[in-house]
């Protein structure tokens, strides 16, 4: 299996309304070109689906793969994507989701 990206997703469970958040920073290895998928809803493993559909958008996967079949590239290419997934506090989901830029 070779890496092609890694995938650095915080998840978040707002208590008080009974919601999951997650945001996803996607780092392509090959240039360490980065993907930012911004603070939403959504449980359980969600956070693939929605990283899955940036790359899609972004042009990082290719054009066969779209209308909910993104997750056939990972099983058809040997799962290229390395998950890292934690919990965190809100203000940490919120600020993996946002690209940082220098000023």
């Amino acid at each position: 299996m070779k890496i092609k990206y890694v995938a650095n997703a915080v998840k978040w469970f707002d208590k008080v309304n009974g919601n999951t958040y997650h945001s996803v920073c996607i780092t392509r290895t090959e240039d360490g070109a980065k993907l930012h998928v911004s603070f939403r809803y959504g449980y359980g493993e969600h956070y693939r689906q929605s990283a899955l559909e940036a790359m899609y958008k972004a042009g990082w996967l290719p054009s066969k793969y779209t209308d909910g079949s993104a997750y056939l590239y990972e099983r058809e290419n040997d799962y290229p994507i390395e998950w890292n997934v934690r919990d965190g506090k809100k203000k940490e989901c919120i600020a993996n989701g946002e690209e940082v830029r220098n000023v």
